[in-house]
């Protein structure tokens, strides 16, 4: 186990990630531009995902820890 990660308890409370909600990742929306034709240009969002950084990628999080 990494130094920095926490034990899960595994008969303690546990909270659901109030950042992801329990998802365990989070979407970033991204701008693009597509060149259709030559005289056209349009742009699109699309989402890219990445892990949560408040809980690891878990989903949960060891413990009580109220939203701040």
């Amino acid at each position: 186990m990494p130094d920095n990660e926490e034990p899960d308890l595994a008969g303690g409370p546990n909270a659901l990630c109030f950042t992801c909600g329990g998802l365990r990742k989070l979407s970033e929306p991204r701008i693009y531009v597509v060149q259709a034709t030559e005289d056209m240009q349009t742009g699109m969002t699309m989402a890219e995902w990445r892990t949560c950084p408040q809980c690891g990628g878990k989903g949960h999080l060891s413990g009580l820890h109220p939203p701040a």
